[in-house]
């Protein structure tokens, strides 16, 4: 999931920068040669893909060594691979540390290119509890503090680093990007029943969906006006298919047509009425605003980045496993989802998710760093 984010952020740079996504991929299988290369050259930028042998043996100290040469021989290759297609490249944006964090501050160090640093992890939440090891957290500040701007996708996300004494002296919030121009109303929607729209990796230990199913099997015994679609796929989709059969909800309330994607994944959004989550923890799910974008509203939790843009214009907050104040808020959405402004909605999404938004926010980060360093 983390690399469609990284992808779309990539599609709104180049809208006004030439781009290059370098990618390290390790091989399972070992291979004859130590190291590939692919080019794939994409209608928006050219990604260079670098692939290597994975480490096999059985002596941990020896794999580790191993593996962090070749990864960064892997780094060195793929450098000098952008550099033949491209000529010299101005700056570095690294996304997701913290190794490749370290790659990009031996650049500064050696050939004096600066960094700019995206994060999109939730692992420096409390509630993950997952940001952990103490050559991690040393390696972190180091290169977040020598990065000449470090983004993030919710204020959330940025008061946590700092929480972890993540220090530097840029931060900028920006969001994950939707494209608005694809994201649109359907203005000829006619359902016969209210279609309620959720859309996730199926994670239950975050996404708390077999929560959801209770409070949909409860929100069914009183009302049978509506129906729920769990787009999607993940660990724990089965398990889940499983409990809203075991509920009496599967194909008769809810229904789980699995994984769908661009045009087949919009018209989903198109069809439903509003978008529902219950999750435990979050930074930005990108779901959100891509229902503003449909003139969808939306209940979530109270978590991460969600109330930064959720609010009572858009949609409904409850508290994070509160089954009671959720399923009052799914019968509540479902008398009044016709009030809010579908436009209004979109307007939103569009002045501040959209393509051009974010292009434009990364285009202004790399311009004062590059006028600043001259």
């Amino acid at each position: 999931m983390l690399g469609l984010f990284v992808e779309r952020h990539a599609r709104a740079v180049s809208m006004k920068c030439e781009t290059a996504v370098l990618y390290i991929q390790p091989r399972q299988t070992a291979s004859s040669a130590k190291f590939d290369t692919e080019i794939k050259k994409e209608q928006d930028f050219t990604q260079v893909i670098v692939y290597y042998n994975n480490v096999l043996i059985k002596f941990p100290l020896i794999t580790l060594l191993i593996k962090t040469c070749r990864y960064f021989k892997a780094y060195r290759i793929g450098f000098r691979e952008i550099k033949k297609q491209f000529g010299d490249y101005n700056i570095i944006h690294v996304n997701i540390l913290t190794r490749t964090g370290v790659i990009a501050l031996f650049k500064k160090i050696f050939s004096g290119k600066p960094y700019i640093i995206t994060e999109h992890w939730s692992r420096y939440l409390p509630v993950t509890n997952t940001y952990k090891g103490l050559l991690r957290k040393l390696l972190t500040k180091i290169v977040v503090k020598n990065a000449s701007a470090v983004t993030t996708v919710t204020l959330d996300l940025k008061n946590a680093m700092i929480r972890h004494k993540l220090y530097n002296q840029n931060y900028t919030i920006v969001p994950n990007m939707v494209n608005t121009d694809d994201f649109t109303i359907d203005v000829q929607k006619n359902n016969s029943v209210i279609n309620i729209l959720h859309v996730s990796c199926f994670e239950d230990k975050s996404k708390n969906i077999s929560g959801m199913l209770r409070v949909l099997k409860s929100v069914a015994e009183k009302r049978n006006d509506f129906i729920c679609w769990m787009i999607g796929d993940g660990m724990d989709k089965e398990e889940l298919e499983k409990y809203g059969d075991k509920l009496g909800l599967l194909n008769k309330v809810v229904f789980f047509p699995g994984l769908k994607e661009n045009k087949e994944l919009i018209a989903f959004y198109q069809k439903s009425d509003f978008m529902l989550m219950f999750s435990n923890y979050e930074n930005m799910p990108v779901v959100i605003p891509e229902a503003f974008a449909c003139g969808l509203p939306v209940i979530a939790t109270s978590v991460g980045g969600i109330p930064e843009i959720v609010n009572k214009s858009n949609g409904m907050l409850v508290k994070v496993e509160d089954e009671l104040a959720l399923e009052i808020a799914v019968n509540k959405m479902l008398d009044t989802y016709y009030n809010y402004d579908k436009i209004a909605l979109r307007n939103f999404a569009v002045q501040n998710f959209s393509k051009q938004i974010v292009s434009e926010t990364f285009y202004n980060i790399y311009k004062n760093i590059l006028e600043n360093k001259s």
